[in-house]
């Protein structure tokens, strides 16, 4: 159970509410205790005949109002404890998204979303439960056992020492179930992980299955993960089908017991009816604690289960953040001229294959500079660095003079606007979509002049609701061409010192290309800006172009000057000429 221990925050956080929450339980049995001692007396003097029917009524309505206080005292415990756990569970799920905010891409890299929102989702049910029922059942199962073993002792001990003996055997029996149990719900968890990622997979690639006919074996694969599920749900259900029914065997083991020896006491003479009565009830309020003893164990196998998988996330450390060192805001320089100083960079985890190699590189604040060279070449690596969304070793790239690493992230990050290669728009309108980008507020005037600069304005105002159009998911409604524009739209809307379009403009033809640059002409002439493309004519008015083959810079220069030169700023114009001349034959 080490794993809960993670808790404590929020137990002491909530503590004086479970303080209370805990003092209802107790309440609760001290009342519902007396109801069974109050009834035996009752019956004691009905069968003794001494008790006159106004003092029935009079018990019962004793019983009554007794009985009353027990309910009213249950539902304050079940009211306060089980409100505090969904409390608890909405801190900790808030703290888990902040903590999932604040991971760098090496966590997701290496971790799948569909097994990430079911940590956050199933995982996190099972914490909830925890922090709610299972306190509130063994808070109950602490204060019934003094409260009814005491009533029972008073009415006769011997019986009670002969019902309490099967109880003998529930340590054992827990700890024969135990670590079966918490073996049989962490399988079940990390299969239900697994079966939510490929169910989240296939319905994000729904257009690929139809596209390539694999809806069959699409099937196959998901019955397979939904037969492994089912197998280990089975498997854990066994388990619990033995546990349950040999915690209920020894408690009506129990109360055989005290049926049996309390007859013959009666016939004996050395106890009463009532009494018998009373220490039936009062071993039936044992006989729940302990069944739901065997459920909170459950509880708390799930749990420690679920908060081992939840701790893959609470105890993930970033390699990316802030340095101690790192420089104050008001410090930074307003120029961002960026240098890179041999630096070497490869994957964590694959630190003998570097995707970058000695690159030494000077580029002053004001300028375009131009990336080029094929798949692979760690073009789109290069400007994730400047990012930071890996980490970078000490004394190999600088922005404005000062060490990447000494820049704080928050600043950092305002400082840079980017556009991926993998476009990603959210379920929201289109207005929502570009103003994400924006560090304050945007007015609708400014939402649409940077779509015209983004040449996506025309397209936007083509359709029904504009700017209010809704998008489906990854803004599946737009083509290829117009999420990319989209996102370079809410790129320019930044207004940053860095700009960076990592192969931005591949979804569009080369008449859009060349309308989109003549567009942001004006906004890069006041900015730096980073040019990733597989186009020459891309990056062609480029103040200044690398050419990246292997993670090495093979060529650099102009334009004029590199296709002066033999190598593959050469080759890639000339099949683009080619290409060109192609689609005009066509």
């Amino acid at each position: 159970m080490k794993a809960l221990l993670a808790l404590k925050v929020y137990l002491v956080k909530y503590r004086w509410r479970f303080l209370f929450g805990i003092v209802f339980v107790f309440f609760a049995n001290y009342f519902s205790a007396k109801v069974p001692v109050y009834a035996g007396k009752a019956i004691n003097g009905i069968t003794d005949r001494a008790t006159l029917m106004q003092e029935l009524r009079d018990a019962a309505l004793l019983l009554v109002c007794i009985a009353g206080l027990g309910g009213a005292f249950r539902y304050l415990m079940r009211r306060v404890l089980i409100d505090t756990s969904r409390d608890i569970e909405f801190d900790f799920r808030n703290d888990i998204y902040k903590k999932l905010q604040s991971l760098d891409a090496t966590f997701y890299d290496g971790n799948n979303t569909g097994d990430i929102m079911s940590r956050m989702t199933n995982d996190l049910d099972m914490i909830r439960m925890v922090l709610g029922p299972a306190i509130m059942y063994t808070a109950n199962t602490i204060f019934v056992l003094p409260i009814v073993l005491i009533q029972m002792f008073r009415l006769n001990w011997q019986v009670t020492v002969a019902g309490l003996m099967p109880l003998v055997l529930l340590p054992a029996l827990v700890k024969i179930f135990g670590a079966r149990l918490h073996h049989g719900y962490r399988a079940q968890q990390d299969a239900l992980g697994d079966l939510t990622t490929y169910t989240q997979e296939s319905l994000a690639g729904i257009r690929v299955v139809k596209a390539y006919a694999q809806e069959q074996n699409q099937e196959r694969k998901f019955d397979a993960e939904n037969d492994h599920y089912i197998k280990v749900s089975l498997d854990l259900a066994k388990t619990l089908a033995y546990f349950r029914p040999a915690i209920q065997l020894i408690a009506g083991s129990g109360l055989a017991i005290i049926l049996v020896v309390g007859a013959r006491q009666i016939m004996a003479g050395s106890l009463d009816y009532g009494d018998l009565t009373a220490l039936l009830l009062l071993f039936g309020m044992l006989v729940w604690p302990m069944i739901a003893a065997g459920w909170v164990i459950n509880l708390y196998q799930r749990a420690n289960s679920a908060m081992e998988r939840i701790a893959g996330i609470t105890e993930a450390k970033s390699m990316v953040g802030d340095s101690p060192t790192a420089v104050s805001a008001a410090d930074l320089p307003g120029d961002l001229d960026v240098e890179f100083r041999d630096l070497t960079f490869a994957y964590p985890g694959a630190e003998e294959e570097p995707v970058l190699k000695n690159i030494t590189l000077k580029i002053p604040s004001g300028t375009t500079l131009g990336i080029i060279g094929r798949v692979g070449a760690g073009k789109s690596t290069l400007v994730h660095l400047l990012l930071r969304l890996y980490p970078v070793e000490r004394g190999q790239l600088f922005l404005g003079g000062i060490d990447i690493n000494d820049w704080p992230l928050a600043e950092l990050r305002r400082r840079v606007a980017i556009v991926f290669q993998e476009t990603f728009l959210f379920s929201d309108t289109l207005s929502e979509n570009i103003r994400f980008g924006a560090l304050s507020e945007l007015t609708q005037e400014q939402i649409e002049d940077a779509a015209r600069q983004a040449n996506v304005h025309d397209d936007i105002a083509g359709f029904p609701k504009g700017y209010e159009t809704m998008l489906g998911e990854r803004g599946i409604n737009l083509s290829g061409g117009q999420k990319q524009r989209t996102a370079i739209a809410r790129a320019l809307v930044r207004d940053s010192s860095l700009l960076i379009l990592d192969d931005a403009l591949s979804a569009v033809d080369t008449q859009t290309e060349e309308q989109i640059l003549g567009h942001l002409e004006t906004v890069m002439a006041n900015r730096s800006v980073f040019l990733i493309s597989h186009r020459i004519s891309t990056v062609s008015m480029a103040d200044h172009i690398i050419v990246l083959e292997d993670g090495v810079i093979t060529a650099q220069g102009r334009h004029e000057s590199l296709l002066a030169q033999p190598g593959l700023y050469t080759e890639l114009h000339r099949k683009q000429l080619l290409e060109e001349e192609v689609e005009a034959i066509g």
